[in-house]
């Protein structure tokens, strides 16, 4: 039984904390698939075969904030609070979703804390948690983005985020998700992401680093 499980989406995204955990007892990590379907079938999967007590999400983000200031940097990490089931035909009025459909979980309360006393960026972005939106597709209109942000509230845009905590909330687990921004949400946002996917990740999987391992902090 592992007690913490740390998944992404991707290799790459979880990669950086391998290195820094090698040889940690009781951490397994692993990439549970890129979208909301397949992260939700893996996580899902993973949990079952970890049996964890906790479930941490590391990954990174696009940040909201196209025509207005943006409540964290480039190339840092921040925590999550809420996570939100996002739609544009919902937004456009398109379509709806029944009401039985969950729209809206939390991070766990215990853990968020405890994730986000580990940021260190010395300007203090990120160590407020952020709510995140978890859209189907990857958000590439900064008008969409923005009724997106207003819709919700997120202030920040990852695909799998939500569905990993329903996975983690289907099997009674704690979850915490750290994600690294790195992009802009907007026309733009994929070239960022290529330029800043690494630098991300990285501080993402040290934060979760320093959580895992206390003693490793500054």
């Amino acid at each position: 039984m592992a007690r913490t499980l740390v998944v992404s989406a991707f290799e790459p995204e979880v990669e950086p904390l391998r290195r820094l955990v090698r040889g940690a007892r009781g951490v397994e990590l692993g990439p549970v698939g890129i979208g909301a379907i397949d992260a939700a079938v893996g996580a899902a999967q993973a949990i079952a075969a970890a049996r964890p007590e906790r479930v941490i999400f590391v990954g990174t983000a696009g940040i909201y904030g196209q025509g207005r200031p943006a409540r964290a940097a480039i190339r840092t990490a921040v925590v999550a609070s809420e996570l939100f089931c996002a739609s544009s035909a919902v937004l456009r009025g398109d379509g709806y979703l029944p009401g039985p459909m969950v729209l809206r979980v939390e991070t766990s309360r215990r853990l968020r804390p405890l994730l986000a006393a580990c940021a260190s960026d010395g300007n203090g972005h990120g160590r407020e948690p952020l709510p995140v939106a978890s859209p189907l597709a990857i958000t590439r209109s900064a008008a969409l983005g923005r009724r997106i942000a207003a819709a919700t509230g997120a202030a920040v845009e990852n695909l799998e985020t939500f569905a990993v905590a329903r996975a983690a909330e289907a099997a009674g687990v704690e979850f915490g998700a750290v994600l690294g921004i790195a992009n802009r949400v907007g026309p733009t946002g994929h070239e960022e992401w290529l330029r800043n996917q690494r630098e991300a990740s990285r501080v993402a999987c040290e934060l979760v680093a320093r959580f895992l391992d206390p003693a490793s902090g500054d």
